[in-house]
C-alpha cells in the first residue's frame, strides 16, 4: 500500500472512530436567509476554524497583537496583542501547519465529530470556496439536522442561551446543536423557538456559574464549539471558558460563596435558585454598561 493510500485509510479510520466515539456537534447553518451576505462570510469563517480546531488538540498560540510574531517552541507562536478574532487565530494555526515538521500539540485524543445540517444554498456556495472543503472528514447535509438525525431525535439538545437548563457535563450519547447564526441580538430567542417547535432538548453552558461576563453572555459559533472540544478534552468548565473566551468579554471569575449565599437567600424566599441568580446577573450586566 502507498504512502497516500495509506493516509488516507488513516483518516477513514478517524473519521470513523470520531463518529462512534467521539463528541457529536452540530453546526445548524439552515439562517442564511436571515444573514447579511458579510454575516455568512463571517460564519463560514467560524467553521472553518472549528474545523482546524478540530484536527489538532491544542494550538499553543497567545492571540496578543497582530503585529509581530515568534517561535515559542516546535509548532507553537505567540502573537503579540492587538486583534483579539478568530480571523487571526485560523491565520495563525494555518501559517504553523505549513511550518516543516510542525504539530501543533498533536491529533486530539478524544476528538469531536463535526456536523454541518442545512449546508445547501448560499451557504453551501461560500463552503465550496474554501480551500479543500470537499476534503474535510466531517459530515455536511443539505438536509436538516432533524430530518439527518431522525433517528436519534431524542438525543438532540439545541444550546441557547435563553434555555432554563444548565449544561453540567457533556453526555457522549447526545448530539449538541450550535444555531448558526452570526448577529444573534437581531434575533433573541429563535433557536430556542425552532427547538421548542421540534420538541427537542435545549440546555445553555454554565457560564454565569464561573464567569461574570462583561457584556452579553452570547458567544460566536466558533467560541460555543471550541469550548464545547476543550470540555470533551479537559472535563473542566472553568478551564474551557477561560482558554476560549476573550479576555474583554470576561469581567471576572464568579464567587462560589456569593452563588452559595444567593442560593440560600433564594429557598428562603421561596423562590428557585436560577431566578434570583438570573436577576443578580442582570443587574451585574447593567451596572458594567
Amino acid at each position: 500500500m502507498g504512502k497516500r493510500a495509506e493516509e488516507k485509510e488513516e483518516k477513514t479510520q478517524r473519521h470513523r472512530k470520531a463518529k462512534e466515539f467521539g463528541q457529536n456537534i452540530v453546526i445548524d447553518l439552515e439562517f442564511a436567509d436571515l444573514m447579511t451576505n458579510s454575516e455568512i462570510h463571517s460564519l463560514v469563517q467560524q467553521v472553518r476554524f472549528n474545523f482546524i480546531v478540530l484536527k489538532f488538540k491544542t494550538f499553543s498560540f497567545l492571540i496578543m497583537n497582530f503585529t509581530g510574531m515568534h517561535r515559542n517552541g516546535v509548532g507553537e507562536f505567540v502573537l503579540k496583542e492587538l486583534l483579539d478574532s478568530f480571523e487571526a487565530r485560523v491565520w495563525a494555526v494555518q501559517l504553523a501547519l505549513l511550518e516543516n515538521n510542525c504539530v501543533v500539540g498533536g491529533r486530539c485524543a478524544s476528538p469531536g465529530h463535526l456536523w454541518l445540517t442545512g449546508c445547501r444554498g448560499q451557504m453551501e456556495n461560500q463552503l465550496q470556496r474554501l480551500p479543500g472543503f470537499d476534503k474535510w472528514i466531517i459530515e455536511k447535509e443539505s438536509q436538516s439536522y432533524i430530518e439527518a438525525l431522525q433517528d436519534q431525535k431524542e438525543n438532540l439538545v439545541y444550546l441557547t442561551a435563553d434555555s432554563e437548563t444548565v449544561l453540567d457535563k457533556l453526555d457522549l450519547k447526545k448530539i449538541y446543536i450550535v444555531g448558526g447564526l452570526v448577529d444573534r441580538n437581531r434575533w433573541k430567542g429563535l433557536t430556542m423557538k425552532k427547538a421548542n417547535e421540534q420538541g427537542i432538548q435545549t440546555a445553555k453552558l454554565p457560564i454565569s456559574s464561573y464567569l461574570k461576563m462583561s457584556s452579553s453572555q452570547v458567544l460566536t459559533v466558533n467560541q460555543v464549539v471550541e469550548i464545547l472540544l476543550k470540555f470533551v478534552e479537559t472535563k473542566d468548565w472553568k478551564t474551557s471558558f477561560f482558554q476560549v473566551i476573550p479576555q474583554r468579554k470576561r469581567g471576572g471569575e464568579t464567587d462560589p460563596e456569593e452563588l452559595e449565599r444567593v442560593d440560600r437567600e433564594e429557598l428562603e424566599d421561596g423562590n428557585e435558585p436560577s431566578e434570583k441568580k438570573r436577576q443578580c446577573d442582570e443587574v451585574s450586566s447593567t451596572q458594567q454598561n
